[in-house]
């Protein structure tokens, strides 16, 4: 049996969402209804866009992206230090630009099957391609502080910005997109 084809879509007022529910109980926040309820006001508020991959009967998975910013902590400096090390000396600053990932979440029936990794690189290629609309280093995260997300991020090259949010509901990460490991 063919796999059915399967597409990105970026969320439109008149965009039908077909049927996602990505076990919510397993997340800080719900976000099969973020995406039924909220994700449409979040775009037209310009404060965040969200992008699909479905295929010809579900919405397979989503995230939506928004604009962040890393900022130096004076009581993080080791972390900062390290940031730091790889950007040039002549360009370092107290705060550097991001793409946040504002949610990301996979239909149950999808999981553990490559399409939460599929949206990260997807997030990675855009900042990468000559299609950005400005200038962004890093992409960040605000992780339910569970092993399973936790664990997700890290496989993806995701650091823990800070280490005073170890017993909050999330965790701040961030992606250096200009760094292989």
């Amino acid at each position: 049996m063919r796999k059915p084809k399967e597409s990105f879509i970026k969320l439109k007022e008149k965009t039908i969402i077909k049927p996602f529910d990505c076990g919510s109980e397993d997340y800080q926040i719900d976000l099969t209804n973020f995406l039924y309820d909220n994700a449409k006001l979040y775009q037209k508020e310009k404060m965040g866009i969200t992008y699909i991959l479905e295929n010809y009967k579900h919405t397979i998975a989503f995230c939506t992206i928004l604009n962040d910013k890393i900022s130096m902590s004076s009581n993080e400096k080791n972390i900062w230090n390290k940031i730091n090390r790889n950007i040039p000396n002549n360009k370092r600053r107290k705060s550097y630009p991001a793409i946040k990932i504002g949610s990301l979440a996979t239909n149950t029936i999808y999981q553990r099957q490559g399409y939460g990794a599929a949206l990260i690189d997807f997030v990675k290629d855009y900042l990468l391609s000559n299609k950005q609309f400005s200038g962004c280093r890093f992409i960040t995260v605000d992780a339910s502080n569970n092993e399973k997300t936790i664990s997700f991020y890290k496989n993806y090259g995701f650091k823990f910005l800070s280490d005073k949010d170890n017993d909050h509901k999330t965790r701040c990460m961030y992606h250096d997109i200009m760094k292989t490991e």
